[in-house]
């Protein structure tokens, strides 16, 4: 037997019984380890890269995986021809019966045949110990739950039992399982909203402890004090005694599990009465569900959150076949629907219900009334009837300020930093302190998530909570907007106005649905260039079309949102309706004497002339723009001096383009215009590069690039990145023009350019 191979317990490599160095990377072990699992068949590489690095993209995946198999060959040594590389597709471990072992396999022959004694003989830890990747907490559950059932002897179990399986989990069983058995840890709190399986997770963990004792303490009601509680513990202990003094005295010396269920009922008790027994009991510990926490010394904290996609989809699959045999779920939609309930275990389980009675596609659609379609007309003996009634049941526990600052915080979607919390759900004079102790404790009661310093809310708990919204909670909101919309020149650059824009853009665009229609029609000109710059062309259009069909013919900013809407029909290339909406602004600019908007008017409808190969014209348009841009002030001139070259490079009048790009150049750089400037030096590469000028483009597309990447300017990113590519391409950089053909693919997509993709094809097609 040539290779040995021993994952359970420490990774170990032998090699005719001689113990050989492991690989110097954990996840060269875990690639070994992978590979075991699947000995004699062949892996696909994208599936090593995805389990190994799941966070990673692609590509860095790839690389990681070659390194890490570099790496394992040269361990291995002699042994690295049992690795077998299948084209650049997949592996293959090729480890037999005959050439080699490995425990782990051996051990599921043993379980598979009910071989107790193989099964014990080969058993000798968890599976990769001291390993916390996802699927190794998969595999290791798997394992430890099939030992247990064949070797632990069976027990007279004190929990309650369920008419339908525990579905997933596996890796909060397995996380749970490993803190209640990590020395010094007594005291465990599974958190979270009801409805979220809490309960039935610490059940599934507790089944494996025969000591364990269950106390639902919802029973109890919410005025219990002490004494009370150590009775129920008492007589879930089934002691002929029901005081303090017995349960301390049953638990004082055997090892003992209490698992005491739904203790935000009496969380106030339940800690003192914890902390007692605790002090008092030292082989016993206490597991507790709860919707926050004990404060208590000590105490562990399991968050849970909602189920992943996979699991709530495997979910909603097992609860529709127990009520509708046979059912057909379109994929589609079950992915869609499970995405919309949020992966809440009782949002799954009662719309799964409902298909009784209602295709899957209905059941989407009226989501919009998600409280009143999540009922149970089933004879439930839990407290979870409904979607609406879990809710209240923790809506009733909090104090008025803290229903208060829940409403006002609903007005917000997405995720959102402390600082808007601030500002709409707090009087502008509440310490920062203040704000973050209440936020905290709305955390801790399982309202608010928490992410990175950021918060946000489920939306089944936002829709909950905004019929509880004041208006002047959504004021605040729009006020918020109001101070943040607006580009502030003195004081930012425009990179810092575009990264804010997108910091809040959620909320800005729920503020657009609460403004008042003047108030709408402002912000939606203010994000203007935001929408051209970002690409956000579909939902711009959205907003100006809806706006245009509700303000008079002589609103104020009705010209501004014309025009900002015209530029968004140009960038999805339709310069019949950008040129009809342009010429409508401007006849309004003109008639209010607004010379700055007037200005930008002339100089798009200089450019949709372009568009469509009417050179003369936009020539004539482009010099009347510049001119009043000379009368206005020098900040309007960047803009047009650009399209001016932009027109004689197409007539190939390569001196005066270079002239009028050279001077928006400077234009630009003076008055501090990022965005007008990164135009600027890519429109000057083309020049140069038709002037043959290839040191001078490159340099150019360079800056330009660096530019539009801080600027999140995806359209001349991607116009960028394309033909600089190319250039470096015919230059023999071929690495870093396949790069930056990527970025281009990616900003193309992101923003559905359609037209670039399309030149990006004909680039890489052969002869391109």
């Amino acid at each position: 037997m040539s290779l040995t191979l021993r994952f359970l317990g420490s990774p170990q490599i032998q090699r005719a019984g001689v113990t050989v160095q492991l690989p110097r990377t954990r996840k060269a072990v875990c690639l070994l380890a992978l590979l075991a699992l699947h000995a004699g068949r062949s892996v696909g590489r994208k599936f090593l890269a995805d389990m190994l690095w799941p966070e990673a993209e692609s590509s860095v995946g790839a690389t990681n995986l070659r390194q890490a198999l570099a790496i394992l060959r040269r361990s291995l040594g002699p042994d690295a021809d049992f690795l077998i590389a299948e084209g650049y597709q997949a592996l293959r471990l090729e480890l037999t019966a005959s050439n080699g072992f490995c425990d782990v396999l051996a051990l599921d022959t043993a379980l598979q045949s009910g071989d107790s004694e193989r099964t014990k003989a080969l058993y000798t830890g968890p599976f990769l110990e001291g390993f916390t990747d996802d699927w190794i907490l998969t595999e290791r559950e798997k394992r430890a739950t099939a030992v247990a059932m064949l070797l632990a002897p069976p027990h007279v179990t004190k929990l309650p039992a369920f008419l339908t399986p525990f579905l997933g989990r596996t890796v909060e069983k397995t996380k749970l399982r490993e803190l209640l058995q990590r020395k010094g840890v007594r005291l465990v709190s599974v958190l979270g909203m009801g409805g979220l399986g809490k309960t039935r997770l610490a059940l599934s963990v507790a089944a494996d402890s025969p000591e364990a004792t269950f106390v639902d303490l919802s029973l109890l009601p919410t005025t219990t004090k002490p004494p009370l509680l150590w009775q129920a513990i008492a007589e879930a202990l089934e002691l002929s005694s029901l005081t303090e003094a017995a349960v301390c005295g049953a638990l004082q010396t055997a090892p003992a599990l209490l698992l005491l269920d739904n203790a935000e009922q009496v969380i106030e008790t339940a800690a003192r009465v914890v902390q007692g027994l605790l002090s008092r009991c030292p082989n016993t510990k206490v597991l507790v569900t709860s919707r926050e926490p004990l404060q208590l010394p000590g105490e562990v904290l399991f968050r849970l959150q909602p189920l992943g996609d996979e699991e709530a989809v495997a979910l909603f699959v097992q609860r529709a076949g127990l009520v509708q045999p046979g059912v057909e779920l379109p994929g589609d939609a079950l992915r869609s629907l499970c995405q919309k309930l949020e992966g809440l275990p009782l949002a799954l389980e009662l719309a799964a219900a409902r298909l009784r009675v209602m295709q899957i596609e209905e059941l989407e659609v009226r989501l919009t009334d998600r409280f009143r379609l999540l009922r149970s007309d089933q004879r439930r003996v839990d407290r979870h009837q409904t979607l609406q009634a879990t809710l209240d049941g923790s809506w009733e526990q909090l104090s008025a300020a803290e229903r208060r600052t829940l409403a006002a915080l609903s007005t917000l979607v997405g995720t959102w930093p402390r600082a808007l919390a601030q500002a709409v759900a707090f009087s502008p004079d509440t310490d920062a302190l203040d704000v973050l102790e209440v936020l905290t404790t709305l955390a801790d009661k399982s309202w608010l998530q928490v992410v990175a310093g950021h918060y946000s809310l489920l939306e089944t708990i936002r829709e909950y909570l905004m019929p509880h919204q004041l208006p002047e909670d959504q004021a605040r909101l729009v006020a918020f907007a109001l101070a943040n919309i607006p580009w502030h020149r003195d004081t930012e650059s425009e990179a810092q106005w575009l990264a804010r824009l997108e910091r809040h853009k959620d909320n800005l665009r729920a503020a657009l649905t609460h403004a008042p229609l003047i108030l709408a029609a402002e912000l939606a000109v203010e994000l203007g260039d935001y929408f051209v710059v970002r690409g956000r062309t579909a939902e711009g259009i959205a907003l100006y079309s809806s706006l245009l069909a509700q303000i008079s013919l002589n609103h104020p900013q009705r010209a501004g949102i014309l025009y900002f809407w015209a530029l968004l029909e140009q960038a999805r290339n339709d310069p019949q309706k950008a040129g009809e909406l342009l010429e409508e602004s401007l006849a309004l600019c003109e008639a209010q004497e607004d010379r700055a908007l007037q200005i930008r008017v002339l100089g798009n409808l200089g450019l949709n002339a372009r568009n469509q190969a009417d050179l003369a014209n936009a020539q004539q348009l482009l010099q009347r723009a510049l001119a009043l841009s000379k009368e206005f002030g020098p900040g309007t001139m960047g803009a047009n001096l650009i399209r001016l070259g932009v027109v004689e490079h197409d007539l190939g009048n390569l001196a005066a383009a270079r002239g009028y790009l050279t001077e928006a150049i400077s234009v630009n750089r003076h008055s501090k215009q990022e965005i007008g400037l990164a135009v600027a030096l890519s429109k000057l590469g083309y020049v140069e590069r038709d002037a043959q000028c290839w040191k001078v483009a490159e340099a150019l597309w360079r800056e330009a690039l660096a530019l539009h990447r801080s600027l999140g300017y995806m359209q001349e990113q991607g116009n960028v990145a394309l033909v600089l590519g190319k250039l470096l391409h015919k230059q023999g950089k071929f690495e870093e023009g396949a790069a930056l053909w990527h970025e281009a693919l990616t900003a193309f997509e992101a923003i559905q350019d359609t037209d670039g993709l399309e030149r990006l094809r004909g680039i890489l097609s052969p002869g391109g």
